[in-house]
């Protein structure tokens, strides 16, 4: 039951390596006498370079964080440490559209959800957090580099694709209508923490900015709206006798304006405490805080502004190159995540063509949240319909004290036609 937690990891609170879905094989593709197809997919993605899986779901679990715990993380932290989820899932549909005989274009819609949450830390910012400042005395402690953002958005889109642009070249463009749901984005360019050595006072110095979608509107289905653009376009080479393809595309160009009760924060400061004064013990009401209220320490310490903001979503770039050998089939390939904390991830992956439309894939990579990674993938192509399964970060799953990580993708589509 746990190993089904970990493969699940907060699954349902996509995209795994599928950060490309919108231009997934069945918009691309143009199937023989077929006119429509139809499809859902859906995953969920936790990945991170130093927090392992056994820690994460302990977190999620509400369980009790033990020292051991604690110390799987701080045998994996360095300089830059960082963590992503993500959750997609959606339906779309394809028509492919006959011109003089020839299909040549694709027109396609889909209705997606998407959520993202990612964080960048530093080792200190990670000990004050969960070992507190004890072992900092006479010390400062560096709380940067620290950004964090969670987001989560619809987007409807539609979008064609000319399946024989020159002759064989593949091109696509799609563009999108954006619902904001929420949004919660910190940065802090500075961050330091002092304490005293005898432990009588604290400094805290901080250069941040932080933006929050509105707080009062948590019901609501839009509390933001945007626009984005895909971009998409697929090649063939040969090298030698072999063939192959090479496919280059951009997703989720776009933004995000989100309405006027908006919070918006930014403070360039300095704190210092160094406790209560109590002038008569007989008398403690000047030690308490039953006359001041949230609004007022809020509006002195944490002064927000209410007003509207653009807030660049994240959007990623991939390149992928597909080189056939019969029954086997290298790929290699790129991409990155831009606005969300990760690294370029780049990887090579064997496809294997079994009997009866059975494909089975092994990849290994290095990037993303993590560091290197494995995944396997399986998929089978009856005559109208095709299932596809990847299980991401093998290494979270089979060494979840030591590794971080654990992916789901599913896709089912349907062909409608002749």
């Amino acid at each position: 039951m746990k190993r089904i937690t970990y493969i699940l990891l907060a699954f349902g609170i996509l995209v795994s390596l599928r950060t490309q879905a919108q231009w997934n094989d069945a918009i691309t593709d143009v199937p023989a006498q077929k006119d429509f197809t139809a499809g859902i997919y859906g995953g969920a993605d936790f990945s991170s370079n130093c927090i392992t899986s056994t820690f994460a779901t302990n977190i999620l679990e509400g369980n009790y964080i033990s020292n051991t715990l604690k110390q799987q993380v701080v045998n994996n932290l360095g300089r830059f440490n960082r963590l992503g989820y993500m959750l997609n899932y959606g339906a779309y549909g394809v028509w492919h559209c006959d011109t003089i005989k020839q299909r040549v274009l694709n027109f396609f819609f889909a209705l997606r959800h998407k959520s993202y949450v990612n964080a960048n830390f530093s080792t200190d910012a990670f000990n004050i957090a969960f070992y507190g400042n004890e072992s900092y005395r006479g010390r400062t402690a560096t709380l940067t580099p620290f950004s964090f953002n969670s987001l989560s958005y619809n987007q409807a889109e539609v979008g064609l694709v000319c399946t024989n642009f020159g002759g064989k070249a593949e091109l696509g463009i799609g563009l999108s209508f954006l619902a904001g749901q929420q949004l919660m984005a910190i940065n802090a360019r500075n961050a330091t923490l002092y304490t005293d050595s005898s432990g009588q006072n604290l400094q805290l110095s901080s250069n941040s900015q932080m933006y929050r979608s509105d707080t009062a509107s948590n019901s609501k289905f839009i509390n933001g709206y945007g626009a984005s653009m895909d971009i998409y376009f697929k090649a063939p080479y040969k090298v030698g006798k072999r063939n192959g393809t090479i496919s280059v595309s951009a997703t989720d160009l776009g933004f995000m304006f989100w309405n006027s009760k908006s919070l918006n924060y930014h403070k360039d400061t300095s704190y210092f405490y160094d406790g209560l004064t109590i002038n008569n013990i007989t008398d403690l009401q000047n030690a308490g805080f039953n006359t001041v209220s949230k609004d007022s320490l809020q509006n002195k310490f944490l002064p927000f502004d209410k007003k509207h903001f653009f807030y660049t979503i994240p959007s990623t770039l991939a390149i992928n190159t597909n080189t056939d050998f019969g029954k086997y089939h290298l790929e290699i390939g790129y991409w990155n995540i831009f606005n969300a904390n990760d690294i370029g991830y780049t990887y090579v992956q064997g496809d294997k063509y079994l009997a009866n439309g059975w494909i089975t894939s092994l990849q290994l990579g290095y990037g993303g949240y993590e560091t290197a990674n494995a995944a396997f993938l399986v998929s089978r192509q009856s005559h109208n319909s095709t299932f596809k399964m990847e299980l991401d970060h093998l290494q979270g799953l089979i060494l979840p004290n030591k590794f971080g990580g654990a992916g789901l993708y599913l896709e089912y589509s349907h062909s409608f036609g002749k």
